[in-house]
């Protein structure tokens, strides 16, 4: 007999995303301000969890529900979850994109300005997430590192440019008014 899985309650909990993903960038600058080069590379894993939780938690705010769409046969049919309602995976330009396609205003091809002496500025908001993707699967274990060029502080600067831009999304996803996290 097959057991049944269930949907996470925080699947489709905006305002817990975004409040987890407050907490990996609060983590991921604070690493970034050390000027510690050991530190920057858990503060660059940081940095794509944060930008991964906060694109997930604007998608939930959209409808959404973060759930593994392979899944979805194990799920009771009584849920009603479909496979085009799901959000999934760790790549940044795909969540990216899936929002973008809902909302005119969110432009990857903005351009972003930040100090910065590794990355060329100006740098699109497409570009920007494209140096952050491989964060998530180069930086976290021990690995040959194949597809990140350079990593130091004015990665946490291209991050907070990017923060920057996105926080009008965000700032529209209710938050709770002691604003913390998993009451």
């Amino acid at each position: 007999m097959q057991s049944v899985m269930a949907v996470d309650k925080y699947a489709t909990n905006a305002r817990e995303w975004r409040l987890s993903g407050d907490i990996q960038l609060r983590a991921c600058l604070y690493l970034f301000d050390s000027g510690d080069p050991f530190l920057f590379l858990p503060a660059a894993v940081h940095g794509h969890h944060a930008l991964e939780i906060y694109l997930k938690a604007l998608l939930i705010s959209d409808g959404l529900t973060v759930f593994n769409p392979t899944n979805i046969g194990k799920l009771d049919p009584s849920v009603g979850l479909k496979k085009e309602n799901c959000v999934w995976d760790h790549k940044l330009i795909p969540l990216a994109e899936a929002f973008a396609k809902k909302h005119a205003d969110f432009d990857l091809t903005c351009l972003l300005v930040a100090p910065t002496v590794v990355v060329q500025m100006p740098i699109t908001l497409r570009s920007a997430f494209e140096i952050f993707d491989p964060f998530f699967t180069e930086l976290r274990y021990p690995v040959e590192v194949k597809l990140v060029d350079g990593l130091g502080q004015e990665h946490g600067s291209l991050l907070e440019a990017m923060i920057a831009y996105l926080e009008p999304f965000l700032s529209r996803i209710p938050m709770a008014a002691h604003g913390g996290i998993r009451e």
